[in-house]
Formats: C-alpha cells, structure tokens, sequence
C-alpha cells in the first residue's frame, strides 16, 4: 500500500516538474516583408522571424533588404522578476505551468537613397585636384628592390633501374 501512494506521489511530482518551463522568444517584425534579420550576427530568417533566446541582456539586432538601409540597433532585454535567483530556479524547474517570455521588436527600414554616377565621378575628380595641389615630398620615398626568391630545389631523379622500385612483385613456381 505505501509502495503504490509512494510511485504515485513520485509521478505527480514528476509531472509537476516536467510540466515548469520558461520559453523565451524573439519576434522581429519590420515594415519590409522577407528583410533578413540576424540577431547578434546569426542569421535567423526573413522577417517576420523568430527566434528563441537563453539569457537576458544586450542583443544587436540587423535587418538587411536590397534596396533599403540597413538597420543595425542594440537592445537590452530586460530580465523579469522570476529569471533573478532563487526565483529563476522555481520557474524553471518547480512551476507547474509554461512561462511564455516573447520579445517583439518592430523596425521600420527607409529606402536608400540612389547614388547618381555623375556626384560619384565629381567627387573623385575633385579629389585627383586636391591631390595635385599638394606639395611635393621634400625627400620622396625611394621604392625598394624586390626581394629575391629562392630557387626552386630540383627533384632527384633515379638514373639506374635498380633504383626504381617494382609495382608487381615477380614470383617464381
């Protein structure tokens, strides 16, 4: 009689305890459907992705699209009050019911902006101006001689046929 209340009273506790779980989650939503989210340089999918996370505290979160600015953003996720010690342990272990932690996080990714040919190429020649403007060096660099390279040692070659060995080994009856 107390071996059967003794497996009974071991199960319910062992339901109870297995039943006790925290499941924490990233949601990563954007204004650009399938932008590429990667969460501290993991990638975890198209957005809206989601992902789960271990431990509470700083995350850098990027979403990269063509055709949009990439956003980079640091964030802190704050730990609840039942992840700090020893409460943490009770909600993972003793607990009788599922903890959902779900962080959602909504970015909004602006359009680049196109850069024309013609700023580029501007641009770059007033630089090759302002670097003819420059004074000259009073004592210019003078180049050094390339390093000689060793030559290559040669691969001896066997000259007497004793000196190659046999693939098939000769047999005599």
């Amino acid at each position: 009689m107390t071996t059967a209340r003794t497996v009974r009273l071991a199960a319910v506790l062992a339901g109870l305890a297995a039943a006790g779980c925290v499941d924490r989650r990233f949601v990563i939503e954007s204004n650009v459907p399938n932008a590429q989210v990667y969460i501290d340089n993991k990638s975890i999918g198209a957005a809206p992705a989601h992902a789960p996370f271990e431990y509470y505290g700083y995350y850098t979160i990027k979403l990269v699209h063509p055709g949009y600015e990439t956003i980079e953003e640091r964030v802190h996720v704050r730990a609840p009050w039942y992840a700090y010690p020893p409460l943490d342990f009770a909600a993972e272990v003793l607990w009788p019911f599922h903890i959902r932690d779900t962080r959602r996080y909504y970015f909004k990714l602006q359009e680049a902006t196109p850069t024309r040919t013609d700023d580029i190429l501007s641009a770059a020649e007033a630089l090759r101006q302002r670097g003819m403007t420059l004074p000259q060096a009073d004592r210019p660099a003078e180049p050094r001689p390339p390093k000689p390279r060793p030559a290559p040692s040669p691969v001896p070659v066997p000259t007497t046929p004793d000196s190659v060995p046999s693939v098939v080994p000769s047999v005599t009856p």
